[in-house]
């Protein structure tokens, strides 16, 4: 007799999914994208447009700010700039003469105010910085004050478009490197620039091709004998664009852009009333080239906020952090902010993997906090190295104002991708939660099925909630603290993770999509840690294993790894498992603390996510296909270590993973997997705990072949426990067989159909 034993009955759902009629939920732009393909361009001003100035009453403003003090003003619309079109504008925002020690912070009106600064300034000097910022819906910005009154000035450099043009590219990053530098004569004839004097300086050098349309650099000032700013006429043009205020006995730094002439060459003009150094460290340009450079992706977060010990460094993740890729980044926008050391110092950034440059950010002075903005592209595993360069520990605040998108590569949509069925929590005062599923189908749509009637497969509803923007192999699903589920799928533009939320427990409605970033080869897997988050694991090209965990997306180390891992909660944290170049299967542990395990090997040679049950006692036994087809398994012993040998689950042929559980009313456990044929077969353990599996025998009908790896999901419907075997048919319908543990037996339940949803 078959171990599958008596089938009395098949419960079986079908969708046809081309007569849904689904609910859309609207989709974002695609992000990641070099500027020629999706917008991003730069497009440089060679005068400065004033729009805003408290002392002259600019942008409808009159008056010093005060303390804590609001000031909202319209940038759209204002001296040619755009009315629309525009997705950030590169602002120099200066701090004119406080009363008390203060700081400005700009962002977009109508959108929350950010807690991080862009110009820090002491009282009585002026200083200002560059920034990137976006423009409020209603087209204007607002700046806020934080201490005593300040006279506010603000002015627009150039804009970066939403949409690509013709006349203007992107960002190109450089080696950072000091291109100009009158202490030593670098690029310049040496001396101090004297109060009245220009000097014309040439930027079209360390890579930056005559044409560019302007550079991204730093400014630093040793210290000047007075204060003042410098100013910047692009060669062959008249107009006038400030580059910076600077203060007397005090070195100095500010991000700036500097429009060039055709020549590459730019006039710069020291406005102070004393002779003032100028040094040139530069970052990277913008092209005139339509089809050349990356696209700005305007994004605002904190990335680091801590100390740096003396004369030390620290590697800052950058990419993998706020929706951003890991990899494929041309630069990052960075407002930099130290201070509070006993002694004057600057610090250095430079991409992490590569030697350090000379070039340096931002400069502070003994006893107090400096800012600086600064573009620095990413290095190994997206990250950025900051140096401490003073002899005194000091406290760093590090943000993110937008990156520089390079072309992402399109992750093609895998066909008969397998579908995820999970179980919400019981919320609300209900006994048990709804069942949820979710599948890409094969034409990239992320659809959602919606189950409150546990006893009835018939009721299901289905939802589209990808919109046009098309996603990628398996999703994953996962509860989140207060009992809703999130979706997590793979984003065909550039392999980054996508995810959406119930709008509630229980509720059949989504939530827009939110990129969490990653640059990944394939879809992720998703699991509950100790603490109620979601922490999800996937692979990238190069076979690292990459864990998203708080936000942000950590390499845990180059094990050859391919394919989708999964992912099971063990009593000290997360077992992993996946599949590596070589075939074989392989393990780690990512403990409850964030640490990992060595990775293990495990031996065996074939295809396929494997599959994992998870025993009492925390004991663990792996299901994977081997090469010739054969489905193998291996369990722990009870100190937890697997042994060198696969055993052989019967004499199956199987053409993809297998899928395995544990029955809750019969303690058996159950492996199901899909020969070429189509068919589904099951084998059981012949008792419980006894790891001897039985013959093979088929679950589902010819007129109802598989297409896709199966699913298994156990039930709690308030009764009668119960198990599930879900997968999708050729032609794109979904078929679900229900297994009902009855005692002294085990058998399906009756069949249903369901027609499709109207």
């Amino acid at each position: 007799m078959s171990t599958v034993e008596s089938r009395r009955g098949v419960a079986v759902l079908v969708t046809a999914l081309v007569a849904l009629a689904l609910a859309v939920v609207p989709g974002r732009p695609a992000a990641h994208a070099d500027a020629a393909s999706r917008g991003g361009d730069y497009v440089p001003f060679t005068v400065a447009r004033s729009v805003l100035d408290t002392r002259s009453g600019a942008g409808g403003v009159t008056g010093s700010r005060g303390a804590k003090s609001v000031t909202t003003f319209p940038v759209l619309g204002v001296g040619g700039i755009p009315t629309s079109g525009v997705s950030a504008l590169y602002l120099r925002v200066v701090a004119v003469t406080p009363t008390a020690d203060t700081y400005l912070t700009v962002w977009p009106d109508g959108a929350t105010q950010p807690s991080v600064s862009m110009v820090n300034v002491m009282a009585t000097q002026t200083l200002s910085n560059g920034a990137i910022v976006r423009p409020g819906a209603n087209g204007r910005v607002a700046v806020f004050n934080s201490a005593g009154t300040v006279h506010v000035v603000v002015e627009v450099h150039g804009y970066f478009t939403t949409s690509t043009g013709t006349t203007n590219g992107g960002f190109v990053p450089v080696t950072p490197s000091r291109v100009i530098n009158t202490n030593t004569g670098l690029g310049i004839t040496a001396g101090a620039i004297p109060a009245g004097a220009s000097r014309t300086i040439s930027l079209a050098t360390a890579g930056v091709p005559v044409g560019a349309a302007s550079v991204f650099a730093q400014i630093t000032l040793s210290p000047p004998a007075a204060r003042g700013y410098f100013q910047a006429t692009a060669s062959g043009t008249t107009g006038v664009q400030p580059l910076m205020d600077y203060e007397n006995g005090i070195n100095n730094a500010a991000g700036t852009a500097i429009t060039l002439g055709a020549d590459g060459k730019v006039i710069v003009t020291n406005k102070g009333s004393g002779a003032a150094h100028f040094v040139v460290d530069l970052m990277g340009y913008a092209t005139k080239t339509s089809t050349a450079g990356a696209g700005l992706r305007p994004v605002t977060g904190r990335l680091y906020a801590g100390q740096i010990a003396a004369s030390s460094s620290i590697d800052v993740a950058v990419g993998g952090t706020n929706g951003l890729p890991t990899r494929g980044i041309a630069g990052a926008a960075l407002s930099m902010q130290a201070g509070g050391g006993s002694v004057a110092g600057a610090l250095r950034a430079w991409s992490t993997g590569t030697a350090e440059p000379a070039a340096t950010q931002t400069q502070f002075a003994a006893n107090s906090t400096h800012r600086s903005s600064t573009v620095i592209k990413p290095g190994t595993d997206g990250k950025v190295r900051v140096r401490n360069l003073s002899s005194s520990a000091i406290t760093v605040y590090i943000d993110l104002e937008g990156w520089f998108a390079e072309p992402q590569p399109v992750v093609p949509v895998v066909p008969d991708t397998p579908v995820t069925v999970v179980q919400a929590p019981a919320t609300g005062g209900q006994l048990v939660g709804a069942l949820e599923y979710a599948y890409v189908d094969n034409i990239g749509r992320v659809v959602i099925g919606h189950q409150e009637n546990l006893d009835n497969f018939g009721t299901v509803q289905y939802t589209v909630i990808s919109g046009n923007e098309a996603f990628t192999g398996r999703p994953a699903l996962n509860a989140k603290p207060d009992g809703s589920l999130a979706v997590f799928a793979q984003y065909s533009d550039g392999g980054d993770v996508w995810s959406s939320s119930q709008t509630a427990p229980r509720a059949a409605t989504w939530t827009g999509w939110s990129d969490l970033g990653g640059s990944l080869a394939a879809a992720p897997a998703a699991v509950t840690l100790a603490n109620g988050s979601t922490a999800l694991f996937a692979a990238d090209v190069d076979g690292k294993l990459w864990a998203h965990t708080a936000g942000v997306w950590r390499n845990l180390g180059d094990v050859d790894l391919t394919g989708t891992p999964v992912a099971v909660q063990v009593r000290d944290g997360i077992q992993v498992f996946g599949r590596v170049s070589d075939g074989t299967v392989g393990t780690l542990l990512f403990r409850t603390d964030g640490t990992t395990s060595a990775w293990t090997g495990l031996g065996g040679t074939g295809q396929g996510t494997p599959s994992v049950v998870v025993y009492p006692g925390y004991r663990l036994r792996v299901f994977a296909t081997a090469a010739d087809g054969a489905i193998t398994t291996k369990v722990q012993d009870a100190a937890g270590v697997f042994p060198a040998a696969w055993d052989g689950v019967g004499t199956l042929v199987a053409a993809g993973a297998p899928s395995a559980i544990l029955d809750p009313q019969l303690g058996r456990t159950a492996v199901v997997a899909r020969a070429a044929d189509g068919i589904l077969h099951a084998s059981f353990e012949t008792t419980s705990g006894s790891g001897v599996f039985g013959d093979w025998s088929p679950v589902n009908t010819p007129d109802l072949p598989s297409a896709t790896d199966p699913a298994t999901t156990t039930v709690n419907n308030g009764s009668t426990p119960l198990w599930t075997i879900t997968y999708r048919a050729p032609n794109g319908t979904v078929v679900v067989y229900d297994r009902r543990g009855v005692p002294g037996a085990a058998a399906f339940g009756e069949p249903t159909l369901l027609a499709a949803p109207r």
